[in-house]
């Protein structure tokens, strides 16, 4: 299971990730992607071919595309997005966190 939490800013995304470490995750089980650094690959044609982005499940071999567009449900295009694999069990314990460290938005997926 993931839950994705948005954040408005950098140090906002940080207190989460420190949080999360406190707790015992690894922050490999951790993907942390800018929203406004997505927006700018829409904008560059032929250098976004020499760029590097994570590949979602939804995506084939030859296609470009960003982390975020892969989140069904995500509503906000603006911020910083810290997406966290985690079990059933502790769902909602980092979904409480997240919301103490100011989420403005959380997905589950």
């Amino acid at each position: 299971m993931r839950l994705i939490a948005r954040f408005p800013d950098q140090r906002q995304a940080s207190g989460l990730i420190d949080s999360l470490r406190n707790i015992g995750l690894d922050r490999r089980d951790m993907i942390v992607s800018s929203l406004a650094k997505e927006q700018e690959y829409h904008s560059v044609d032929a250098a976004a071919e020499n760029m590097i982005f994570i590949k979602s499940e939804r995506e084939g071999l030859g296609e470009l595309g960003t982390f975020a567009e892969g989140i069904k449900g995500l509503r906000g295009k603006e911020g910083i997005i810290v997406a966290v694999e985690t079990s059933k069990h502790n769902t909602n314990r980092i979904r409480e966190i997240m919301e103490q460290s100011g989420a403005v938005e959380i997905v589950q997926d």
